[in-house]
């Protein structure tokens, strides 16, 4: 079992479904803890694994689940949602697709089309419109999801139902988990808000995982706004997976005192190799061709500032910059098996 290099999206096609990535690989060492309601390393990489899987066409899902030791399965699909349960003896996952995402423009409509109105929930509390009509497309009738899914509870009471979802898939979760109270625990990952806080405190004492992953600006979504009355809130308890893969309780904040004293750094970089030059400029006589030294001095001085500035800005970048490419669930996936592997070395 060895720490998984982070995809490069220059060089790895990170846009799912991914076909060649072998899901649930070393599953077999971490076994899944459905009866586990703290936070689990292992549950977290087991259902970030799902929230990816999901992305696949039916059949390559089938089948990387039965290899998983997850030999039930069932696929539903509405018109623009689909869901997949896959279960075994000891534990049944339910994972939401989110947005299809066959190219990177598919996140600025994430970013810009999350703007419906709240509608009234009838758990209690006010949720996103869209998010609530996506799950109504997979939900009634003696076909649909939440017969399936209640028939399942009744005739295995004694088997866990978790339930995960990434980006949309998450905000599709969070609604179905709300409507099983008998559901054991929801893992999201990249997931936009969904509702107010009356809809928040449906989930109190219950166990609900949010992961957000470094810059991905999806879980940002809908914004908090008090003056149009929307008031999104985020659910659950919160791990942030930083650039470094080290898992937080706290999302970064962003502070413009922060930025500007920060921006101000490249130039202080600059002043010790420049009085150097100054002072060398002084005291080296022409006659011992002190005009060479100095211009090699000079080039030297150059070079190492521009490395140190872009290495600065790059890093103000992530500190304090977005990026639609963290949001992918090939991120998620591997950046919790590799905390796994770390937290068990």
């Amino acid at each position: 079992m060895n720490i998984k290099n982070i995809p490069d999206p220059k060089t790895y096609p990170i846009l799912p479904p991914d076909m060649n990535y072998l899901y649930f690989e070393d599953g077999d060492s971490f076994p899944m803890e459905p009866e586990n309601l703290e936070y689990s390393p292992v549950n977290a990489w087991w259902l970030a694994e799902s929230a990816f899987l999901v992305y696949c066409h039916p059949g390559f899902a089938r089948m990387a689940y039965r290899l998983a030791g997850f030999e039930g399965f069932r696929f539903f699909q509405g018109k623009g949602t689909e869901v997949m349960i896959a279960w075994s003896s000891r534990a049944a996952i339910v994972s939401f697709r989110g947005t299809e995402l066959k190219s990177r423009s598919a996140l600025h409509e994430i970013l810009t089309n999350l703007n419906a109105l709240p509608v009234a929930f009838e758990g209690g509390g006010m949720v996103h419109k869209g998010f609530l009509q996506g799950l109504e497309e997979v939900w009634g009738g003696d076909e649909g999801l939440h017969l399936f899914l209640e028939s399942m509870l009744d005739d295995h009471p004694e088997r866990p139902l978790w339930i995960c979802g990434h980006s949309l898939g998450g905000a599709l979760a969070s609604l179905c988990f709300a409507r099983l109270p008998r559901a054991k625990g929801l893992y999201l990952y990249g997931s936009p808000r969904v509702g107010d806080q009356d809809f928040v405190e449906l989930f109190k004492n219950r166990c609900v995982w949010r992961h957000e992953h470094a810059r991905d600006p999806v879980p940002l979504v809908p914004l908090d706004l008090p003056a149009l009355n929307f008031n999104y809130k985020d659910t659950g308890c919160l791990k942030y997976i930083n650039g470094s893969g080290d898992l937080l309780t706290e999302r970064p904040q962003f502070k413009v005192e922060d930025y500007i004293s920060q921006i101000a750094q490249p130039k202080e970089l600059q002043e010790s190799p420049r009085n150097e030059i100054k002072q060398s400029q002084m005291n080296v006589p022409i006659s011992e061709g002190g005009p060479r030294d100095l211009l090699n001095k000079i080039s030297d001085h150059l070079q190492q500032t521009h490395k140190e500035v872009r290495g600065y800005l790059e890093e103000l970048d992530a500190d304090f910059g977005v990026n639609a490419d963290d949001h992918h669930p090939i991120y998620y996936a591997v950046q919790l098996w590799n905390a796994l592997i770390s937290k068990r070395s």
